[in-house]
């Protein structure tokens, strides 16, 4: 499973990364409204998949369209968020 291109041909614009477990998905460039911490709560009650707002990690003014999504696990387990994700993307997005 190759999850910043599954999620990348799911619509979400994923920012690069390397050398980590974690990859960020910009919500706004991917076309969806919502701020991280709604993103993040939605996420998880309705598509199943736990992602961490970005902002979590600011005291203050830190981004709000950003989220965090850790990639550690096994192919099948990833294969299965990104399908839910690009659903759930979907839906939020409009398209």
């Amino acid at each position: 499973a190759n999850l910043p291109t599954a999620l990348g041909d799911a619509g979400f614009v994923v920012l690069p990364s390397e050398s980590t477990y974690f990859l960020c998905v910009d919500l706004a460039a991917s076309g969806i409204a919502l701020g991280d911490r709604e993103f993040c709560l939605r996420a998880v009650t309705e598509a199943g998949v736990a992602a961490i707002p970005v902002s979590a990690f600011y005291a203050e003014d830190g981004p709000r369209n950003v989220v965090r999504l850790c990639f550690a696990k096994q192919d099948d387990v990833l294969d299965e968020a990104a399908r839910r994700l690009g659903i759930f993307g979907r839906l939020l997005s409009g398209g």
